[in-house]
């Protein structure tokens, strides 16, 4: 047994001569009152770093949102070109010609081509208007990017009689490039 044990068993509980003064002044304290669970919220550097964190995810996403905005207009604007040649093939069914004029009749001379500015009064990204003159035996559609939008350099799209289509990838404003006879990015 060791002097310090002996003592300890002799002492009375609290507050004996032995006991380190730290000690001594703490046993005769009354019990503290609980203590209440302060209001947690977060700090000014855990906001930050999430506001750093959607900054960062932002500035990743954005660009790819706005691809995939200019896919949509651009397949929406082809769907409509397929719909006006379409229209194009049924006035060719019923009178013979692409242009028969106001009175759907091909021989009779006033041969015009249809009005098509009702599809391109829908489309405040792309201007929609044939490329040359309707024949009676051909026609060329073309969409033509709209300047001053987010489609300004997505390059012209056309189709012909033939459903032949064609888009300017590179926005040089010609399809004659290689790789520009469809309407599948390359």
């Amino acid at each position: 047994m060791t002097v310090n044990s002996m003592l300890a068993r002799s002492q009375p509980a609290l507050g004996g001569i032995f006991m380190p003064a730290r000690r001594r002044a703490r046993a005769h304290r009354r019990p503290a009152a609980p203590r209440r669970l302060s209001a947690r919220g977060f700090t000014l550097v855990e906001l930050l770093v999430s506001v750093a964190i959607v900054a960062i995810l932002a500035a990743v996403a954005y660009p790819t949102y706005t691809n995939q905005v200019a896919k949509a207009r651009r397949a929406e604007i082809q769907a409509e070109l397929l719909s006006l040649a379409q229209f194009m093939e049924r006035i060719y069914t019923e009178t013979g010609c692409y242009n028969p004029g106001t009175d759907m009749d091909c021989s009779s001379g006033t041969a015009a081509a249809p009005d098509i500015s009702a599809a391109d009064d829908d489309y405040d990204y792309y201007g929609i208007a044939f490329s040359g003159n309707v024949t009676a035996d051909t026609f060329l559609i073309q969409a033509t990017p709209a300047t001053g939008t987010s489609q300004a350099g997505d390059g012209i799209l056309r189709i012909n009689h033939l459903g032949q289509r064609w888009w300017d990838e590179n926005g040089d404003n010609d399809v004659g490039d290689a790789n520009e006879n469809d309407w599948v990015r390359n």
